[in-house]
């Protein structure tokens, strides 16, 4: 499910996964698109590799951000699902925030591993004002990961309603 903007609620999508391969098959990444499950539309996809103990993701994207919102949401549980398909119960899911991103996936549960970040994240929400934007480009590009407590807040949503097919 994924809030459609024009709906004003959640709608179903549909997700197809692709394989490609490079280096002459011997590594790959997973592609994960994501459809509007009401007409079919292409909302966005998510590419993932594997590791041995889980997953990194390559990039997310949400081609249509002003129809559909919390592709971010929708994303995590693909990386989870994907992982726990695999059959790994407690995953190492890694990413990197791009730019001005980092609040964004702070709020939603992710964890810089540069603890000074999440420190500093943690001050600015606590007191920063409604409606206010906070750029964080200075960060860069900073390596996150999704902690334990946000893996088992997912795996309960998978159990009541999981995205893709085993």
């Amino acid at each position: 499910m994924i809030y459609s903007i024009e709906n004003q609620r959640e709608i179903p999508v549909s997700i197809s996964k692709k394989v490609l391969y490079i280096d002459d098959e011997l590594e790959f990444i997973t592609n994960y698109n994501v459809c509007d499950g009401l007409n079919g539309k292409e909302i966005g996809y998510v590419n993932l590799k594997d590791t041995q103990n889980g997953v990194k993701v390559l990039y997310i994207r949400n081609h249509e951000q002003k129809l559909y919102k919390h592709f971010g949401q929708l994303a995590d549980q693909i990386e989870l699902e994907h992982c726990l398909n695999r059959g790994l119960d407690t995953p190492n899911i890694q990413s990197v925030a791009a730019r001005n991103t980092h609040i964004l996936h702070f709020l939603r549960g992710k964890r810089f591993i540069n603890e000074g970040v999440n420190i500093y994240l943690d001050y600015l929400i606590k007191n920063m004002r409604k409606g206010e934007q906070i750029l964080t480009d200075f960060f860069g590009y900073q390596k996150m990961y999704m902690p334990i407590n946000m893996i088992n807040e997912i795996k309960e949503k998978i159990k009541i309603n999981p995205l893709l097919k085993k």
